[in-house]
């Protein structure tokens, strides 16, 4: 969809939250009305808009993983992250973390998909923006897609680690073509945390192209924000969406629930 006015598709509301990408979807209780058929709708409209959120949800957290698992496989992860063993894939998000980043892209095999939802937020101060891997790599001058595409860039490379952490530092495919959609898009790391280096360049070539790609990425017409209300729950593609929390979050107030998706059923 390319302009923001609503539409309605199968008793649901489709609302574009701007001109390229992210949708809030309405008209539908996702503790009941998640039949097959809306689920196909569901997931069309993931792969179409990139982030879809819903409003005013009542999903407790067996509701949030029956949630995530109508749509693909739940990722567990085998470090620390995971603290409770009864609810594995299920993490406790206190606070935010600030900085352009993908969920998890430091695994050999990052999660496809999230699923975030709000149980606790302040009424101000709670935002998180989302931009466009697609948009970044459609505003890419010819000579720019031309020396990104092939390359490969860490990711993880900068982040503190304890002495006990034996994670290797990966690097993934620059440019990818999404296995859904067929548009290609950006797939890097862009927080103060990390360092990404492009390999088979020169550290100050590689720093030169990270800068070049991040002013792609960042362009404001190429994001999205959100303002969280307890029962906001957001589905988004994690493959070619970036995201990051906006630097004023409160870890005393603000409570949310994230599960991250390894595959997503066909």
């Amino acid at each position: 969809m390319t302009s923001q006015n609503s539409s309605t598709v199968a008793d649901l509301t489709i609302l574009p939250l701007s001109p390229r990408f992210g949708a809030e979807v309405g008209g539908i209780d996702l503790r009941t009305d998640l039949t097959p058929e809306r689920r196909a709708l569901l997931r069309t409209l993931l792969f179409e808009h990139g982030v879809l959120v819903f409003r005013d949800q009542a999903l407790d957290t067996a509701g949030h993983v029956a949630f995530a698992e109508a749509f693909g496989q739940i990722l567990v992860f085998t470090s620390v992250v995971d603290p409770e063993p009864a609810r594995p894939g299920v993490h406790e998000v206190h606070g935010g973390s600030v900085g352009w980043h993908f969920d998890a892209s430091s695994l050999p095999a990052p999660p496809v998909a999230t699923v975030l939802r709000a149980v606790r937020v302040p009424a101000e101060g709670n935002d998180t923006l989302w931009a466009s891997g697609v948009a970044a790599y459609q505003a890419l001058t010819p000579e720019l897609r031309a020396l990104a595409t092939g390359r490969y860039v860490t990711h993880g490379r900068g982040v503190v680690r304890g002495p006990d952490d034996e994670r290797p530092v990966v690097a993934h495919r620059l440019v990818r073509r999404h296995p859904h959609t067929g548009e290609h898009y950006l797939y890097i790391n862009l927080p103060d945390w990390d360092s990404p280096l492009i390999l088979g360049m020169s550290p100050d070539d590689s720093d030169a192209l990270v800068a070049e790609l991040r002013a792609a990425y960042l362009r404001p017409e190429h994001q999205i924000r959100l303002h969280w209300t307890p029962g906001t729950i957001v589905l988004w593609d994690n493959l070619a969406v970036l995201h990051s929390g906006t630097g004023e979050h409160d870890p005393d107030t603000r409570h949310l629930v994230r599960i991250c998706l390894a595959t997503l059923h066909p």
